[in-house]
């Protein structure tokens, strides 16, 4: 197993292939993950902007490794001095360490977050700083989060959504398993701050992230059921306004009608897709399309139908949400 040296190494050779490079960097998050090491990977997708396709931005991954070592030094120079006293207190027959200093066995539970896509956003290195100095002073077990100084009634933290370890070492329980929501944060098809939309995820939503000076080009994704259906590339807006505005039609008209081909744009040009709807349903039907070249990592097995029912009122309620949103990007309309 090599080390986190060994790895950041192989992150900046621009020899390699970005492909082996982004494992690379997996394996450093893995030896250094302060926040967990889902909640710390997706923190680096999105302060160092890595997109879906690297080749499209292969220095997000330079960005990336940079903001880990930063603190990651801070860590190691805490973790040399804690072995050096120790070293002292043994001398002095102290064998076992203070209750309070569980927290130095192990970075990843430094601020555990439970979620994900919640956690401290400030750079690494400021917040491990904030919480090396909240430990060793002992103020963990305050109201008070040492992540971010927000009041922190019960852990996890509301502000920061962190779980700052105990005194006494104990960790908090790992998130519930996250589904196609962990397979987009490791692709990097993530939220971010500039995203606009409409709906839950776990129902029906629509957003677009503009990643275009002008805004009016960016990535839109569209969840079903928790399912992502858009490719995560880069995409006009505009059409897929269109697209979506008689999706919301086909919704709010009554009564029973279909299965009809749904076409969404470019963005879904992998699937095969169809829509029907009962009295209080919408039902989509889509195939991930083998001759369509490469679909995204989160696409459904090739050949195998999906079929996914969610309220009429889901897909009305998201869009009449979104379209304002989209609207100030596309102020002409």
């Amino acid at each position: 197993m090599s080390s986190f040296p060994a790895q950041a190494d192989r992150v900046r050779d621009a020899e390699l292939p970005v492909r082996r490079r982004l494992l690379a960097l997996r394996e450093c998050a893995l030896r250094f993950p302060p926040y967990g090491f889902r909640a710390t990977w997706h923190h680096l997708v999105v302060n160092a902007g890595l997109p879906v396709r690297l080749e499209e931005d292969p220095d997000s991954l330079l960005r990336a490794v940079q903001e880990l070592e930063e603190a990651r030094q801070l860590w190691l120079a805490e973790a040399q001095t804690f072995k050096a006293r120790r070293r002292q207190e043994k001398g002095a027959g102290r064998r076992e360490p203070r209750p309070n200093e569980g927290w130095h066995t192990w970075a990843g539970w430094l601020a555990f977050c439970p979620d994900p896509e919640v956690h401290p956003r400030e750079r690494l290195a400021t917040v491990v700083h904030r919480l090396i100095v909240a430990y060793r002073s002992e103020a963990a077990p305050s109201a008070v989060c040492p992540a971010c100084g927000a009041l922190r009634p019960s852990p996890p933290c509301p502000s920061c959504g962190a779980y700052p370890s105990s005194p006494a070492g104990v960790r908090a329980s790992e998130g519930p398993d996250t589904g196609f929501r962990w397979q987009q944060i490791w692709h990097r098809a993530v939220r971010r701050e500039a995203t606009v939309g409409g709906g839950h995820i776990t129902d029906f939503r629509t957003e677009f992230t503009p990643t275009s000076e002008d805004r009016l080009f960016g990535i839109l994704q569209v969840y079903v059921r928790g399912v992502p259906l858009g490719d995560g590339t880069t995409t006009a807006l505009h059409p897929h306004f269109l697209n979506l505005r008689g999706l919301c039609a086909a919704a709010e008209l009554p009564g029973s009608r279909g299965p009809e081909p749904l076409s969404l744009g470019d963005t879904f040009d992998h699937l095969e897709m169809s829509l029907e709807t009962s009295e209080r349903d919408v039902i989509f039907t889509f195939v991930t399309r083998p001759e369509r070249g490469d679909p995204p990592p989160w696409a459904p097995r090739a050949g195998a139908t999906m079929r996914l029912m969610v309220r009429r009122s889901d897909v009305v309620n998201a869009w009449r949400e979104a379209e304002p949103q989209f609207r100030q990007f596309l102020s002409w309309l």
